[in-house]
């Protein structure tokens, strides 16, 4: 009995070696490879789709602040007349839903750059979520006074893994993108994308956090560290409407974490991607694709 339990778990054991190998290798390696004119046209039709999606869904963008930020962004690359729509949708949720949020006007930021902003003491965030006040402070510091415990970790290289070093990479990358390089950003960015490129070769899931991390590396400008095989697997699993699942066949972005969740979060950062590939690392795309 015992020497029959011992062989099955072998058995078991070799037949997950086998089975890990073989998604790494196809997390990582395609098989086939389109070529620039069938990756392009499916580059076009998959976000055109997706901008679609986001269009017929303003909802998901005007309660989630980052997602904000994201359909601004693909708005300026794009200047899809389909967007401003939806940004002047979340803005009105922002005035109603959220009059009395202090952080509303920072919100607003994302889609009025001109919005007036009042100024914020740490005393005044302290029931605020820890990304929420890096968002803040990385749309304005000049107006917002984070503590000296935010400041430590928002650029710690070792505090946060996987989902919440996500948002403290997205922290980083508004940053940036509204207040202009910096060595102390820039050297933090650089540093937390190689662990997140890291993740991404062994996590064979094309989960929310599957296009998440890709589309945060490429806003980071490191699209060194993308690999083509991810962009391949991200296209071949948008849905027919247009979105992106945000588990993939069940499992979601945790190890634990099973179950159907609503697509928004995932497509407009997948749509995000898509834009960023298409009008900011066009020769990524020429190096890649032949």
């Amino acid at each position: 009995m015992m020497r029959r339990l011992v062989r099955w778990a072998a058995i078991a054991f070799v037949v997950f070696v086998i089975v890990a190998a073989v998604a790494l290798i196809n997390n990582n390696f395609g098989f086939t490879h389109p070529s620039r004119t069938a990756f392009e046209a499916q580059l076009d039709t998959d976000l055109d789709k997706a901008i679609a999606w986001i269009a017929a869904h303003p909802e998901v963008s005007a309660t989630n602040p980052p997602l904000m930020f994201m359909v601004a962004d693909i708005a300026k690359m794009t200047s899809d007349p389909r967007l401003p729509p939806v940004l002047a949708a979340n803005v009105e949720t922002l005035h109603h839903r959220y009059a009395g949020n202090v952080l509303a006007p920072y919100w607003e930021r994302f889609a009025n750059p001109a919005v007036g902003l009042p100024l914020l003491a740490p005393y005044q965030l302290g029931g605020i979520a820890f990304d929420q006040r890096w968002f803040a402070y990385s749309i304005a510091p000049d107006k917002v006074t984070l503590s000296d415990e935010d400041m430590d970790n928002l650029f710690s290289l070792t505090k946060y893994v996987w989902g919440a070093r996500h948002h403290q990479i997205l922290a980083l990358i508004m940053y940036r993108d509204f207040n202009g390089p910096s060595p102390k950003v820039d050297d933090a960015l650089n540093k937390l994308v190689e662990k997140d490129a890291r993740d991404q070769t062994y996590d064979f899931r094309v989960t929310d956090a599957y296009i998440q991390r890709n589309a945060f590396i490429l806003a980071a400008g490191r699209p060194d560290l993308i690999r083509s095989r991810w962009i391949d697997r991200i296209l071949d699993n948008q849905t027919a409407d247009g979105s992106w699942q945000y588990c993939w066949h069940g499992w979601g972005r945790g190890i634990f974490e099973f179950g159907t969740i609503y697509p928004g979060h995932t497509t407009i950062q997948a749509a995000w991607l898509l834009a960023q590939l298409k009008y900011r690392y066009p020769q990524w795309i020429a190096e890649h694709y032949h």
